[in-house]
């Protein structure tokens, strides 16, 4: 499926970036599923746990409080597919904002962009706004077992900074950042030349308004509704792949997650097996893949949320019996429920 190739595009892509920083690909990437070689394989479906354990690692063996900052600088435009000719043919920077929202999903589902806009003061002596309007792109992390590392998110909007002042010719400004205080603001600021607020909540870039409506000259309308076209295409498929993916995840947990076969889950679906497989391989991924993942969800939401005992979550997971929950547990995490609760 063509958005798989977009995705271990990206993902491969970011390896390199880790590695050109200095870090130890084979480290990195050891012991995660997908990746051969310290490459991820093309065509296989990345797991959002895996993208974010990917910084991780990379923050805990680099100790550089401009980790995401230099990420996203150095971002290969290739990388982010069918996505890069819709931006560079908009028509102005506004509608490269919505199409960066719009077809993010095809990088990455880690998180996506909330677009808000702030008009302008009203100036009473003119009877006009003031020019000092900006529309705010906010990064919203998707709901995962694996936190978001704030420096994937700035990578990732250092990244549209980088586009965005590009395709405008730097002419349309960024307002302000605003970042979780575990980022260093006053390092950031200095190194991206604007205002940089520190406080609680998701990572934005506000751009001001100015300029965000003036035609680009140069765009070729052709190009950019053929790619756009394209785009169109690949999102619809994604979106199909997401629809069968979730339930199927679904069907996991009604099924009794653990206890749950693939024969059940293909009568709900009124699909057959082999249909089923092949169309989870088209993806990406396999039946027993996502079975997996939904355990392992499950695992850590009862464990670390709900704080349920070993013997209930066993129970729950329909595990014939708590030490075979143990034992699989401690294959996903490397560690024990109880020492992966101490961290």
């Amino acid at each position: 499926m063509k958005h798989l190739y977009i995705e271990s595009g990206w993902v491969n892509s970011l390896v390199k970036s880790f590695t050109r920083l200095g870090l130890d690909a084979n480290k990195l990437t050891c012991d995660l599923p997908g990746f051969e070689r310290c490459q991820f394989v093309i065509g296989q479906r990345i797991e959002v746990s895996v993208a974010r354990k990917l910084w991780h690692r990379a923050t805990d063996m680099i100790d550089d409080p401009l980790l995401g900052l230099r990420v996203g600088l150095s971002l290969d435009y290739r990388s982010i597919g069918a996505l890069m000719p819709i931006v560079w043919h908009s028509p102005s920077a506004r509608v490269a904002l919505n199409n960066i929202l719009r077809f993010q999903k095809l990088i990455s589902e880690s998180g996506i962009y909330k677009l808000t806009e702030q008009d302008g003061e009203f100036d009473e002596k003119s009877s006009s706004r003031c020019d000092n309007g900006y529309i705010k792109c906010e990064y919203v992390a998707a709901q995962n077992i694996v936190p978001l590392n704030p420096h994937q998110a700035l990578s990732v909007i250092v990244g549209m900074i980088g586009i965005i002042e590009g395709i405008s010719s730097n002419r349309v400004k960024v307002n302000h950042l605003s970042l979780p205080p575990s980022l260093n603001a006053k390092l950031i600021s200095a190194h991206l030349g604007c205002k940089v607020i520190s406080m609680k909540g998701n990572l934005s870039v506000c751009f001001a308004t100015k300029y965000l409506d003036e035609p680009f000259a140069g765009c070729d309308e052709h190009l950019y509704e053929l790619n756009k076209s394209f785009a169109e295409e690949v999102l619809r498929s994604k979106n199909e792949s997401i629809a069968l993916i979730d339930s199927v995840k679904c069907l996991i947990e009604q099924c009794g997650f653990a206890a749950a076969s693939i024969e059940a889950v293909e009568s709900q679906l009124g699909m057959h097996k082999r249909t089923l497989q092949r169309n989870l391989s088209e993806q990406g991924t396999s039946y027993r893949q996502l079975k997996e993942e939904v355990l392992k969800e499950q695992a850590v939401n009862q464990l670390v949320r709900q704080k349920f005992e070993v013997e209930t979550i066993a129970q729950n997971l329909g595990y014939s019996e708590p030490s075979a929950f143990h034992r699989a547990f401690k294959t996903w995490f490397g560690v024990s429920p109880k020492k992966f609760i101490s961290y």
